[in-house]
């Protein structure tokens, strides 16, 4: 991996941050973000905790927009973010992760984020969406 990597891969996971911020004008307590890119097939999804509650982009409460403009806005961006990724990863000579998840503590400003470079469904039936659904369901269980 050439030297500069890691500064490029933290702004463009700043960006993915800051459009689901945008997303909710900053009104949640924590955000989730999902990237997978996996067998040439790539996808993105995000979900919030606002007010102690689980939604997801499209099911947050009233006074939220969530047009499909605005969705297909955000989602635009987290797809342009990971294709610059993809790219970084092959001008630095870096492993592209298969998944993202990035969680956001809107409240404290803090970011967390796993990295899997494993394939993860590509030998199974499930496919990423799958993947980002067991995921949601699991931080339902853990509210």
């Amino acid at each position: 991996m050439k030297e500069g990597f890691e500064h490029v891969f933290s702004d463009i996971q700043a960006d993915m941050v800051a459009i689901c911020l945008e997303y909710v004008e900053g009104k949640a307590d924590k955000m989730f973000i999902y990237g997978s890119y996996e067998s040439n097939a790539m996808t993105c999804n995000y979900f919030y905790i606002v007010d102690g509650e689980l939604y997801k982009k499209s099911k947050l409460p009233a006074g939220y927009d969530v047009s499909i403009d605005r969705q297909k806005a955000c989602m635009k961006i987290l797809f342009d973010d990971m294709d610059r990724l993809i790219s970084a990863c092959a001008e630095y000579e870096a492993d592209m992760p298969t998944e993202i998840k990035l969680v956001y503590d809107v409240k404290n400003n803090k970011l967390k984020a796993d990295y899997q470079y494993d394939e993860i469904f590509s030998n199974t039936d499930e496919n990423a969406n799958d993947i980002f659904e067991k995921w949601y369901q699991e931080m339902l269980e853990e509210l």
